[in-house]
């Protein structure tokens, strides 16, 4: 299974439930998808991820302070991270 988030494009909007919270039958903008890949005797699914403007906009934020930094902060501070 994979999870598709796609942030920084426009997203389709619709009325219904946020997938990140518990906030239900609000507008919500289209933010990626869960993507299961077919295989033998299965087929491939593809679930759209809906998220409220707040959950959104707390994405957006998580996505900028990931690409902030590409080392991990454990890494960086010269720590070893238990295996």
């Amino acid at each position: 299974m994979n999870v598709h988030l796609r942030l920084d494009g426009p997203g389709s909007l619709m009325m219904g439930d946020c997938f990140r919270c518990p906030r239900r039958g609000l507008q919500t903008v289209r933010v990626g998808s869960i993507i299961s890949p077919g295989g033998p005797g299965h087929s491939d699914t593809e679930v759209p991820l809906y998220a409220c403007r707040a959950c959104e906009q707390a994405l957006m934020a998580q996505r900028a302070e990931a690409l902030l930094s590409l080392v991990r902060p454990y890494v960086r501070a010269g720590l070893h991270h238990p295996h």
